[in-house]
């Protein structure tokens, strides 16, 4: 009898369906934050979620594996969890993250929102019947910089590439990387890369290292015209440092996924930021969902619950990062 602990609301919501997944007898508790149930943290052989803050994770004796309900694994308190406990992760999300960004990289260099909205006033402004000089553009030819090559990155080049663009990439070891991009470039190097790029994509995890990897410098050297997509988290990218550069029209926009603040409350209305992006019209908002789509989370729960079994019969653990 294997007992485990799904945390968060969204572990908790994916309960029926691994509970249905699992091979043998279980207690499974579903628990929406950790400090409301300890004894069940104390208890727990796996625990399947996030957040786990320090002092639950310093709590979690019996804990044998620590399943992340997805790929990032920034909100697990992993340095106080003994050298037993293995810790895995799962994906899935990149098919989904990849479709959104060709979406922004569309909607930021053809503005259809813009368009609807003058047309339904009856404005034909930017229309080709007055003859008027071209303002969109097209993806076609155009440089994407991709930082941090992963499973995102590879899905979002084989996209770009289908639209004619040049997809330069930047990871940790450029030797290893497939014949996907245009150009690879070594982690030191890819701030040489931004003059040259009009779409700007961190695909990189959040790590001590690349917090705040893009800020006011980054910034001033990218082009005015080029636009930053972020779908990794929000403090990626410098906070202060982003919202200069839009509200300064240092670059032409972005595209933001993942924020800086989120409601605990969803009765609540919570702006994302404590900075007012909701305010400029260079920027198209979106509430973290580039990557929840059903796809995503049907594959992630049919990971977890196979993981799980692995773990109870003895055979090797899917994604496994510690």
């Amino acid at each position: 009898m294997i007992r485990i602990v799904l945390l968060g609301k969204m572990a908790a919501w994916c309960e029926p369906e691994i509970r249905a997944r699992l091979r043998h007898p279980h207690e499974l508790l579903a628990v929406p934050d950790a400090a409301q149930a300890p004894e069940a943290i104390e208890q727990a052989e796996v625990i399947v979620g996030w957040p786990l803050s320090q002092e639950m994770a310093g709590r979690a004796r019996s804990l044998r594996l620590l399943q992340a309900s997805g790929a990032g694994i920034d909100g697990l308190s992993l340095d106080q969890l003994p050298p037993h406990v293995r810790v895995a992760n799962t994906f899935h999300h990149e098919v989904a993250i990849a479709e959104y960004v060709v979406l922004m990289m569309l909607t930021l260099a053809r503005r259809p929102h813009e368009y609807d909205r003058r047309l339904r006033q009856g404005n034909w402004r930017g229309s080709c019947i007055w003859g008027e000089t071209p303002v969109l553009e097209e993806l076609y030819g155009k440089v994407v910089l991709l930082i941090g090559l992963g499973h995102i990155a590879r899905e979002v080049s084989q996209r770009a590439a289908a639209f004619g663009m040049h997809v330069t990439g930047a990871t940790r070891r450029p030797n290893s990387v497939e014949g996907l991009y245009s150009k690879v470039v070594g982690w030191s190097d890819w701030r040489e890369e931004l003059p040259l790029a009009d779409f700007v994509v961190p695909t990189c995890p959040l790590t001590p290292e690349t917090e705040g990897l893009i800020g006011a410098a980054e910034f001033a050297r990218m082009r005015s015209s080029a636009f930053l997509i972020n779908i990794t988290r929000g403090r990626v990218v410098d906070e202060q440092a982003l919202f200069d550069a839009l509200s300064q029209r240092r670059i032409a926009g972005a595209a933001i996924d993942v924020w800086y603040q989120y409601p605990s409350d969803p009765a609540g209305a919570v702006f994302p930021s404590q900075l007012p992006f909701h305010t400029l019209d260079n920027v198209v908002l979106s509430p973290h969902n580039s990557g929840w789509t059903r796809r995503t989370i049907m594959g992630r729960i049919e990971d977890i619950a196979e993981t799980i079994n692995r773990l109870v019969e003895g055979g090797e653990l899917l994604n496994v990062v510690r």
